[in-house]
């Protein structure tokens, strides 16, 4: 940012040809000792208000270039800014754009179905581990009953057979 300030009094040791080389009018703030150069004594003279207010206009206009100076400064990092912020919603829409075409291609699936889906899934699971215990508790009756089964069976057969035995025995004496 570029301020202006107050230009301090040119020296006599510049000519009107050093500061403006094509202009033939002199300049009246160049001091070169002539006399009929120096307007600041004869102006004075006739209008003292006028320097006040050459200075006062010459304060304006500094202040209005440092505040033309202070919005283009502003302007420019507003610019940029922007830039940067519409650099930003480009990236944005890029990665909403991405993440809209994976969800449409199933890679990417809503959480909350997720979670509904895990916690069916988890009941159905409980619910199949009621019913695999009620299962396993009824094939153990059944062995159990089987089992009872056999015994009563190799016990009526070995009965059978010692019976058979004993009337072959029995039919043999006789």
């Amino acid at each position: 940012m570029a301020t202006l300030t107050m230009a301090p009094a040119l020296t006599a040791s510049r000519s009107h040809s050093d500061l403006h080389p094509l202009s033939t009018i002199p300049d009246p703030r160049i001091i070169d000792g002539t006399p009929s150069l120096s307007r600041s004594k004869s102006s004075s003279q006739h209008h003292p208000d006028l320097s006040n207010e050459v200075a006062n206009l010459s304060h304006k206009l500094i202040t209005a270039i440092n505040h033309q100076t202070n919005l283009d400064d502003t302007l420019s990092e507003t610019r940029h800014e922007l830039d940067s912020a519409q650099e930003r919603v480009r990236q944005l829409e890029a990665q909403a754009h991405n993440h809209d075409a994976m969800v449409a291609n199933g890679l990417l699936v809503d959480r909350k179905l997720v979670e509904d889906n895990t916690m069916k899934l988890m009941a159905d699971l409980a619910a199949e581990r009621k019913k695999r215990a009620a299962v396993e508790k009824d094939k153990k009756g059944i062995e159990l009953e089987l089992e009872n089964l056999t015994t009563a069976l190799f016990e009526e057969a070995n009965e059978v057979n010692r019976r058979c035995c004993n009337l072959v025995a029995y039919a043999n004496i006789e």
